[in-house]
């Protein structure tokens, strides 16, 4: 074994330089447009739209949102501010409140006041969770059947072969206002329809005017 060590060669390593630089470069992503643009160059400059009704919109919007320092508040109904976060921030942390460490999965409506009660906001915050309970794997796995019809319920317009109805006579009654102390009630067996008429007696002819 040691007489044939020597007849081993390394690997020949080759660097390749390139001294004129390349013509493709990589592609950059386009940063997606954030919604607070327009309110903080309103904050910080003045900024308007040259349309007068946008800038009319833009001074009422304004009005519930602060700065402190540079980040972006938002006032909220119970009082405290809410951090207005970019659509790649809302992102994260309606994924990590959704299904990070301490996150159980919630619903949308239930996620969203969660992240809520957390200090953030943007527009499009009960949008966008329930878009990503729509998409989670787990919840759609785990979830709870629903019993709920597919289609919404209609009521029946014809209800011909279910039509009957029945009369009859209650009574006697304490004698009320009138003398009246019978009570002549018709249902209607497939709506459930009640008419009653107060009578002080049952004669043929009110029984005619009661139908």
């Amino acid at each position: 074994m040691a007489g044939t060590m020597g007849s081993w060669k390394t690997r020949d390593v080759v660097f390749q330089i390139e001294l004129t630089p390349q013509t493709s470069s990589p592609a950059v992503e386009q940063e997606e447009e954030d919604w607070r643009t327009a309110i903080l160059d309103y904050l910080k400059e003045g900024k308007l739209p040259a349309d007068p009704r946008e800038a009319r919109k833009l001074k009422a919007k304004c009005a519930r949102y602060v700065m402190v320092g540079d980040v972006l508040f938002r006032t909220s109904f119970a009082g405290p501010l809410l951090r207005c976060l970019s659509y790649q921030e809302a992102d994260y942390v309606l994924r990590e409140v959704h299904e990070g460490c301490c996150g159980n999965h919630l619903g949308a409506y239930a996620l969203a006041r969660k992240v809520l009660l957390a200090g953030y906001s943007w527009p499009s915050v009960l949008h966008d969770a329930q878009e990503l309970v729509m998409s989670c794997d787990s919840c759609q796995r785990h979830a709870r059947l629903s019993h709920r019809p597919a289609a919404m319920m209609k009521a029946v317009t014809a209800a011909c072969p279910f039509d009957q109805w029945g009369m009859d006579i209650v009574g006697p009654f304490p004698i009320a206002p009138a003398q009246k102390k019978f009570l002549l009630v018709a249902v209607d067996y497939f709506s459930k329809w009640v008419e009653a008429e107060p009578l002080a007696r049952i004669t043929e002819n009110d029984v005619l005017k009661f139908l």
